[in-house]
């Protein structure tokens, strides 16, 4: 039986808010397995919820039933405490004067039937660069930390945590880094965000965040972005269906896939949602549109794509190492073996300063660093090929470029 399948079904079912009684049959490892599968797509809970009641489930192993659901517990507990210091956190921001924009997270997890169940890491928060400085101010004064700021840096984003109560959030400047040739031209998108916000109820609190037309364009944005990286998960998926069955009748699918065209995103933005279609129980229709016969509809790929990577694209280090080769496809906007092995072998200074610390503590190691690498990515390679027959990160890099192919992304 094949356990990705299972999971899918149940997913599924948790989607549509109906039964996953059909599933039989399934021994306690197949279960371990398929939470395992569950867990790197960051969707435990929401399986959780749609299997505890089932007759197999119900026969596997106690113990494992217990962790499950203890799991479940924590996660989804754990998740609604955040999400309502997040939100008083929030009308206090308004209350001083402050305008960000919430971004994902918990305008997200609003779209689910039992939103606790679909758990974030972080939330994000888009605010205008010249609010910075006041928001800044508030955040330390609310417990909040934050690493020592570079003077006279222009900052793109900035991480906060207050280790309090374990809140986690983004400050985005930018939503995207503006540096990068392969998405920081997606800021053009968002460029009167601001002045065309939305203001939304979220358990009892007005949020703000972007319209549904930049909403949805963000999700797709930023879904891209992983995968140009190193894949994305299912629950990204899951995100962008919901809300598009919930703003359908808000969405203007002519003018937004012209714009997705002119960006090179129609045909990828397209596939993930014929995942809904194929796979997750959603039609066209609800979602707002036909299905399009001006691209190839073949979503099956994406989706295995996806489902090896789990839910950022790091479920192994070799498929993270390949993203300098996907990167550099879609920065150059065409496939190139050579170059993009180059890519993979001799990334930006920067990349190399952050793995290899000692080239930024001084600087004239740099060119050792980069024979560290090389060294580093020859000797693992060929320990992967003799040992394990594992895929080295530039044949996985190499695939990976195909599917930005096959999407549209790139062009030959």
């Amino acid at each position: 039986m094949n356990l990705t399948n299972v999971f899918i079904d149940i997913l599924r079912s948790a989607m549509t808010q109906t039964s996953c009684d059909m599933i039989e049959g399934l021994s306690t490892q197949d279960w371990e397995k398929i939470y395992d599968i569950s867990q790197k797509q960051q969707l435990a809970p929401m399986i959780y919820q749609q299997i505890f009641s089932n007759e197999s489930f119900q026969n596997s192993d106690p113990g494992f039933q217990q962790f499950w659901k203890g799991d479940t517990i924590n996660q989804a507990g754990n998740q609604a405490r955040k999400s309502i210091l997040f939100l008083m956190l929030f009308d206090k921001m308004r209350q001083n004067g402050l305008t960000p924009l919430i971004v994902k997270g918990i305008v997200c997890r609003d779209l689910y039937p039992n939103p606790d169940l679909r758990t974030s890491n972080d939330e994000d928060l888009y605010i205008p660069r010249d609010q910075f400085g006041k928001m800044d101010e508030f955040l330390q004064a609310e417990g909040f930390m934050r690493e020592e700021l570079i003077k006279d840096k222009v900052y793109q984003e900035v991480p906060y945590q207050n280790p309090r109560n374990g809140l986690y959030f983004e400050l985005h400047m930018d939503l995207f880094p503006q540096e990068s040739g392969a998405y920081g031209h997606f800021n053009q998108l968002f460029e009167d965000a601001f002045d065309t916000c939305m203001e939304t109820d979220i358990q009892g609190s007005k949020v703000l965040t972007l319209n549904p037309k930049q909403n949805f364009l963000y999700l797709v944005c930023h879904s891209l972005k992983h995968f140009l990286h190193s894949g994305f998960g299912v629950r990204q998926a899951c995100d962008l269906l919901y809300f598009a069955k919930k703003y359908h009748d808000q969405l203007d699918f002519h003018e937004i896939r012209n714009i997705m065209k002119e960006y090179h995103m129609d045909s990828f933005a397209m596939n993930v949602l014929d995942i809904g279609v194929c796979y997750l129980g959603f039609t066209w229709e609800e979602l707002g549109l036909s299905k399009p016969s001006d691209v190839e509809i073949d979503c099956t790929a994406l989706l295995d794509d996806m489902l090896d990577g789990g839910i950022f694209g790091q479920n192994d280090m070799n498929r993270v190492h390949s993203a300098n080769i996907t990167l550099n496809a879609a920065e150059n906007e065409s496939i190139n073996a050579a170059s993009g092995i180059l890519a993979s072998l001799f990334p930006e200074k920067e990349y190399i300063k952050t793995n290899y610390p000692y080239s930024r503590n001084y600087p004239f190691l740099l060119p050792v660093a980069y024979l560290h690498r090389i060294f580093k990515y020859l000797t693992h390679r060929n320990t992967d090929a003799i040992n394990t027959g594992e895929k080295s990160s530039a044949q996985i890099g190499m695939e990976r470029v195909k599917l930005l192919e096959k999407y549209k992304i790139v062009e030959k």
